[in-house]
């Protein structure tokens, strides 16, 4: 492993020119769009708890319609705003796009855009196939293929096939980029016959392809992060260090068998399920690790301007990294895992993943592309209603995946004890009432940040 080198003079200089800034901006743009509408869909798809779900059904609206929506925009976020970041770092790291990677970048942004508008069309007009994450028509799937093809062509003509003396991010998008080809086929196997008419095959496959393919943008989120990080501090030190390896060596480990805390009630060898367990303990273990390092870059840095934003952002991943150490620790237990399964815990976990972790640390990687595009000292980012607005998100989501947790307990408790279980009823009652106001509370944080973004970004004038 060959020794770290410094990043560019000029990675954190506020106002310093972002190169190829036209050609991210569409990036960028259609990120921060999918993760806008993933919370905008998000509200209705609440409304379906309440008594308001049969004015939905008068409108032809229901939950069947709303949540594969819903699904889809958040997985857009996630992968598109990975993407982004990829691409700053390939124009950071070496020099500006030329003509064809714009016109690729183009393409990538008109078919993602395509098939996005194609999939919310096509599902409330009703079209499902019913797969979990999967919920729109394949004839989609071929756009977004075809987009990620374009990037990996961006990314490998520049990087090229030797890892040698890379920072450890770069390896986590070397692999993540083919790794999200090979789960999104695998994950189209229902297609053929020799797995649809086998149910237990079916499952198997779907969680195992499932699993893998939320390892692929964790890969690029795990990424983007540590990037962030070396930027602000000014040196690729700890993306070369042995932590920082590990963490990538078990991470891509889990990555193939995180699945099997979810196929417990299928009919599968015992040390599936434990090497299933331990693996992701260890990685979330080693993630714990590598935030309280990156916090500690980030106070030990001197010389660069103080962005609470991005930082705010961080330390918020750091948080619910050990809250969702925590929750996984009780979800992997088996008896714990029969009892809260199938239950809102799961979607708490789930959520508290999503937007805890790896939004989070999106939102901070957006941050940075927003500062490296306007300047580090930009009202979007140094406005105290923003600031305020990072703090207020952790609130609600708090609020919101506690709400989430105790609705599943209650209702695993029931599974589990029967008549015996004691009565949860007015919780019960009120678990939509709360569930609506944090929501809300959480969206409206979110958005407040997001929107000053997108107009940064829109109003922003770079060299192409």
């Amino acid at each position: 492993m060959s020794s770290p080198n410094p990043l560019p003079a000029d990675t954190w200089r506020a106002g310093a020119p972002l190169v190829g800034f036209r050609s991210l901006r569409g990036l960028a743009l259609l990120a921060l769009g999918a993760c806008s509408l993933t919370f905008l869909i998000g509200l209705p798809v609440a409304l379906t708890y309440t008594d308001q779900f049969t004015l939905l059904r008068e409108w032809g609206v229901t939950l069947q319609h709303l949540r594969p929506i819903h699904e889809s925009c958040a997985f857009a976020w996630v992968f598109i705003g990975g993407v982004t970041t990829v691409h700053l770092w390939l124009v950071q790291a070496h020099g500006p796009p030329d003509a064809a990677m714009r016109k690729r970048t183009l393409a990538m942004v008109l078919l993602w855009a395509t098939a996005g508008v194609g999939i919310v069309i096509s599902l409330l007009s009703g079209h499902f196939t019913g797969r979990e994450y999967l919920g729109y028509s394949p004839v989609f799937s071929v756009l977004i293929v075809l987009g990620w093809l374009l990037f990996a062509w961006n990314f490998y003509s520049r990087v090229g096939w030797s890892l040698n003396g890379r920072p450890v991010y770069v390896m986590m998008w070397w692999i993540a980029i083919p790794l999200f080809l090979f789960t999104y086929a695998e994950a189209h196997a229902y297609l053929l016959e020799y797995v649809s008419l086998r149910p237990l095959r079916d499952l198997a496959i779907q969680w195992k392809s499932a699993g893998a393919h939320v390892g692929s943008f964790n890969l690029l989120a795990y990424g983007s992060m540590m990037f962030v990080a070396c930027a602000l501090q000014g040196s690729e030190t700890y993306a070369h260090s042995r932590t920082a390896f590990a963490f990538f060596t078990v991470g891509l480990l889990n990555t193939f068998c995180n699945y099997g805390h979810h196929t417990y009630h299928l009919p599968q060898s015992a040390w599936i399920h434990w090497v299933s367990f331990i693996v992701s303990m260890l990685e979330l273990l080693i993630l714990a690790k590598v935030f309280l390092d990156v916090g500690k870059l980030l106070k030990a840095r001197t010389g660069a301007p103080s962005n609470p934003v991005i930082e705010g952002f961080m330390r918020s991943a750091t948080m619910w990294t050990f809250f969702m150490l925590a929750l996984s620790i009780v979800i992997a237990v088996p008896p714990m895992n029969a009892m809260l399964h199938g239950t809102h815990a799961i979607s708490a976990h789930v959520m508290g993943s999503m937007v805890g972790i790896d939004s989070m640390i999106l939102w901070a990687a957006m941050a940075y592309f927003v500062s490296r595009a306007v300047g580090a000292d930009h009202h979007s980012l140094q406005k105290p209603s923003i600031c305020w607005a990072v703090r207020l998100a952790n609130v609600f989501l708090f609020s919101f995946i506690l709400v989430y947790l105790l609705r599943g307990a209650s209702a695993g408790w029931s599974r589990y004890a029967g008549a015996a279980a004691s009565d949860h009823s007015e919780f019960v009652a009120l678990f939509p009432t709360l569930m609506m106001i944090s929501g809300a509370g959480l969206m409206v944080s979110v958005l407040w940040v997001l929107i000053h973004w997108i107009c940064a970004l829109l109003r922003a004038e770079q060299p192409a």
